[in-house]
């Protein structure tokens, strides 16, 4: 129950636990804590498969629906960005970017000139849980800089923490 309730302080991963106590209060507990579902043993495999799939869906619609509420147009400096039709571009010209890139440069202008740690984007932008050691935002705004390199935009480190997305004051 502990690694539950330490879990969900920190993320919105979901999380499923596999038990032995079948207990009705057991039950209520795990769920109080943060638990999606709870299972006890034995349980069929089948049935576990089948709401890790409801789980997952229900995630995937989550994320539709903040996809959709978001604004039909991103822009900042000379970067526009389609929500609808996930197309980028710097100064009218099409920018190719992988989807963890535009996942990071969207996140990054709606939360402009704003500090931005690193275990946020982990678990913003990849849904990572901030206790996952891992250089992915690292490597991603590295990848994003480069193809940013004519831009206005600068993607500042801020040491020790994370990024901030901001306007640069010459090109």
């Amino acid at each position: 129950f502990t690694v539950c309730a330490e879990l969900r302080k920190m993320s919105t991963v979901p999380i499923i636990m596999l038990t032995a106590r079948d207990s009705d209060l057991d039950y209520a507990t795990g769920i109080n804590l943060g638990s999606d579902d709870y299972f006890t043993k034995p349980f069929s495999a089948m049935s576990l498969v089948m709401r890790v799939k409801a789980i997952l869906r229900r995630i995937e619609y989550d994320r539709s629906g903040r996809e959709s509420a978001k604004a039909p147009v991103l822009a900042y400096a000379d970067i526009k960005i389609d929500t609808r039709n996930k197309t980028v571009t710097l100064d009218g010209a099409p920018l190719e970017l992988t989807p963890n890139e535009y996942n990071l440069l969207c996140y990054l202008i709606e939360n402009k000139d704003r500090a931005v740690s690193r275990e946020e984007l982990l678990n913003k932008v990849w849904g990572y849980s901030s206790a996952v050691e891992t250089r992915a935002a690292d490597d991603t705004v590295r990848r994003l800089r480069k193809k940013l390199a004519e831009s206005r935009l600068l993607i500042d480190t801020v040491w020790g923490f994370g990024f901030r997305l901001k306007e640069r004051s010459t090109r």
